[in-house]
């Protein structure tokens, strides 16, 4: 629906929630004759004009000043991890403002010639973002343009039936005395990964800040 659309979808959650594997799932499945996709990770040291390039690189030159994907297509670029460019000391991110710029004008200016403008026709932007890492949100200007999803972590349940069906598969070509360890393996998993995951001595500081525990951890795990 968004797509038919042509508007964006900025899913917001903690890692290991599943925001990008939901996106990289739908373009796994989307007609290749009606829509193209591009993925850019965005990172610290992203700005404006790093974007703009690989922007410009999935889109072609149409008549006159109009860019787009080939005629009758849908561009769709994946910004991943959107709120990660620097603040500038003005409290802003560049790349964010060039992404806004395109979607309320639909032009991009060309950085050689700044008087000439280039018109980008037929795409739509989704995104990612952790609100605990990097900025802790993004320009109210460009959010407005997206359908905010949040992508909360599942309850413990929930993951345990998950996580069965996918190591009892895998088990079930052992035998049955090794088959049976599944419910085990994965109340002993969930209990280690909570234990650590909310205990004060594993949470994350300035000289630990490497202790990130999610499901990512979990999923390797099984």
């Amino acid at each position: 629906m968004h797509t038919k659309a042509k508007k964006g979808i900025l899913y917001v959650g903690s890692a290991g929630t599943g925001k990008t594997t939901n996106i990289k799932d739908y373009f796994a499945v989307i007609d290749k004759e009606e829509t193209l996709n591009a993925s850019i990770n965005f990172n610290s040291y992203t700005d404006s004009k790093a974007l703009q390039v690989v922007v410009e690189s999935f889109v072609d030159k149409r008549a006159g000043r109009n860019f787009g994907p080939p005629i009758g297509k849908t561009l769709i670029y994946f910004m991943d991890d959107l709120n990660m460019p620097y603040l500038d000391k003005y409290g802003t991110q560049s790349p964010i403002c060039l992404v806004r710029q395109i979607i309320d004008y639909g032009i991009i200016y060309d950085r050689d010639h700044l008087e000439e403008k280039k018109y980008l026709l037929d795409i739509m932007f989704l995104a990612c973002m952790n609100p605990k890492s990097g900025s802790f949100n993004v320009d109210l200007r460009l959010s407005r343009h997206f359908t905010l999803i949040s992508c909360l972590t599942a309850e413990k349940e929930i993951l345990k039936t998950i996580y069965f069906q996918i190591l009892d598969n895998h088990m079930s070509v052992f035998e049955k005395s090794v088959a049976d360890l599944t419910q085990k393996i994965i109340n002993a998993t969930m209990s280690v990964f909570l234990g650590i995951a909310t205990s004060p001595q594993f949470m994350p500081t300035a000289k630990k800040f490497h202790y990130q525990f999610n499901l990512r951890d979990f999923s390797k795990i099984i």
